[in-house]
């Protein structure tokens, strides 16, 4: 893409970003999703934390980096977001601001769909083919060794284009995200790439893998009649399968856009809806939370017990009524010391 397509596609952006909700209605829409949604990554990273059975089963593991990544995005860029609705523009207004939040903008997405996509594949290993992660050695290669390399191609990856790339960056502090000033889209070889490799492929990932894996599970159970721990297995697939929902419907639209415009499409073509997918694709963050712990039985179970320790407290420090009258617990245990017949003794008169 040349430097004077660059220029008409960011002008394209300043007419037609803008959807037609106001900013003080964006911020108050999801500040209300915000905070029920950072109290919900806390309450559940710190049952992952606590719990020793959570914390060292294999199909969690990949669960807790995208909950982690999601309370990063939680603790900077949705703050950042709001301020920018409160105040109008970009603030600070720097350049190294700015920098920060295009990378953990950038960075954490691409990151979590890369390290989705492979949850997906790790799921088939898990139910079907156990015996691959039976030993030390083959949990090693097969569960911890694919996860540390997406962690470090994103990295690489997402250092070289945004922190160091070969281009300019030119900051809008009147535009969400300064702009989201990406230069090497100008690079047609690393924009193609970026969607395609980033993108695309870990989409069709996700998809392929989790039809796959639900017509496996119901097969097994069903035709085949194989000893298989259904219980156990129906935990991850639909822990699996409730993400997938939820990652598709949000952010296969943009993605899609993307994909229009890298295929040569005008930008004016679905501008409007493009803005929306953007706006929307933030509550994928909320949302996935809520959806961690509806797929979580464990989670139930300590919120239960929350709630029943809680009652209990309530119904022993609260008042306790007799003869229509609210009598405290102390009043109450008084009178029962005071109205109390006295012993009876016996006299044996010889």
């Amino acid at each position: 893409m040349s430097s004077e397509d660059n220029h008409s596609y960011e002008d394209t952006l300043e007419l037609s970003f803008e959807i037609a909700i106001p900013y003080p209605v964006r911020f108050w829409i999801i500040l209300l999703f915000y905070i029920p949604s950072l109290i919900c990554s806390l309450f559940i990273l710190y049952n992952f934390i606590v719990c020793r059975t959570l914390r060292q089963a294999l199909h969690n593991h990949v669960i807790i980096l995208l909950l982690f990544i999601n309370l990063i995005v939680q603790l900077t860029g949705i703050p950042w977001i709001l301020n920018y609705y409160h105040l109008g523009y970009v603030w600070p207004q720097n350049p190294s601001f700015c920098l920060t939040w295009i990378f953990i903008d950038e960075a954490l997405y691409i990151t979590t769909t890369l390290l989705f996509a492979w949850a997906t594949i790790e799921r088939h290993i898990l139910i079907f083919h156990d015996q691959l992660v039976s030993t030390k050695y083959k949990i090693i290669f097969f569960h911890y060794l694919p996860t540390i390399i997406i962690i470090l191609y994103c990295i690489c990856y997402n250092v070289s284009v945004i922190i160091v790339p070969t281009c300019e960056n030119r900051y809008d502090y009147t535009q969400i995200v300064c702009g989201y000033p990406l230069c090497y889209y100008e690079i047609h070889f690393v924009a193609t790439w970026d969607i395609v490799a980033n993108d695309i492929v870990p989409t069709i990932i996700i998809i392929f893998c989790s039809i796959a894996l639900l017509l496996r599970v119901f097969y097994q159970k069903y035709q085949m009649r194989r000893p298989i721990l259904w219980r156990r297995h129906r935990k991850m697939t639909i822990q699996l399968l409730s993400i997938s929902l939820l990652y598709l419907v949000l952010y296969i639209p943009k993605m899609l856009m993307e994909f229009i415009y890298l295929c040569g499409v005008s930008e004016d073509f679905g501008a409007d809806f493009m803005a929306y997918a953007e706006f929307f694709a933030y509550y994928g963050n909320f949302f996935l939370p809520f959806v961690c712990a509806g797929s979580i039985p464990e989670l139930k179970s300590s919120v239960k017990k929350i709630f029943q320790c809680w009652r209990q407290q309530t119904r022993a420090v609260g008042p306790q009524t007799l003869s229509g009258r609210a009598v405290r617990p102390q009043t109450l245990a008084l009178s029962r010391r005071t109205f109390d017949p006295p012993l009876r003794t016996t006299i044996h008169v010889p």
